[in-house]
């Protein structure tokens, strides 16, 4: 089987942070193979890797990597980008053998919002409780992602992982039982803030308190006088 992602790798012959930062100003990312019999260290191509990760079926899909006169089939691992310039500044992939199953992580798909009956009927929201799943498949059956369909969704209800369905030859890894199951998106109202309005009871307090303040300017306006009095005596 021949994926529809390939990159061309050479070895790495430096390591070391020194020789990343030379590597990477010569437009090479470095990246490590894990999973064969021998992790690799090697070097890819940065223009070519931008250009294949703009594709979101890259990130869950087998990729083909090309070095020396081998093909290694992988799967994406982990990326590390730089967070200033979002430029990708290393990258690890995973070996995998195409007749085993392997554990992956793959992104939910929401479908129907704009239909789902709690938003347009009840003036719900939606809340995404996961945004992806674990799942165990052969490398050539993984998905992009899994759907799912929240148009008859009303409000105050739940979408449970065993509601879903799965592409063949997919298994969920956890949570797929009526004893574990867990909820993905779920519609709920709003809680609208009241402002609550002053009380007349408040209102007659902020009244009284104004007044007393009132009262006490007014007994300290003789005593100012008096002293101005006296000041005047003396001179």
């Amino acid at each position: 089987m021949t994926s529809q992602y390939t990159l061309s790798a050479i070895k790495r012959e430096n390591l070391g942070k020194r020789a990343s930062k030379r590597y990477r100003r010569d437009h090479k990312v470095p990246a490590e193979i894990y999973g064969s019999k021998d992790n690799k260290s090697v070097l890819i191509d940065m223009h070519e890797l931008d250009k294949q990760t703009k594709d979101p079926q890259f990130y869950s899909n087998v990729i083909d990597i090309s070095l020396d006169s081998a093909k290694i089939e992988v799967i994406l691992k982990d990326i590390q980008r730089d967070p200033e310039k979002s430029n990708i500044t290393h990258i690890d992939f995973l070996a995998v053998d195409m007749n085993k199953k392997i554990n992956v992580n793959v992104p939910f798909n929401f479908i129907n919002e704009d239909k789902c009956i709690g938003i347009k009927i009840s003036g719900g929201i939606l809340s995404h409780i996961l945004n992806e799943v674990e799942i165990s498949c052969l490398p050539k059956d993984i998905p992009e992602n899994i759907n799912v369909d929240v148009s008859d969704l009303d409000l105050n209800q739940s979408i449970h992982l065993t509601e879903i369905s799965l592409p063949e030859g997919v298994e969920l890894l956890h949570g797929g039982d009526k004893e574990h199951d867990t909820a993905i998106v779920k519609c709920y109202k709003p809680v609208e803030e009241k402002i609550e309005e002053p009380t007349e009871e408040a209102v007659d307090d902020e009244d009284k308190a104004a007044d007393s303040k009132d009262a006490k300017a007014k007994e300290s306006e003789p005593s100012d006088e008096k002293a101005e009095s006296k000041d005047e005596n003396k001179e």
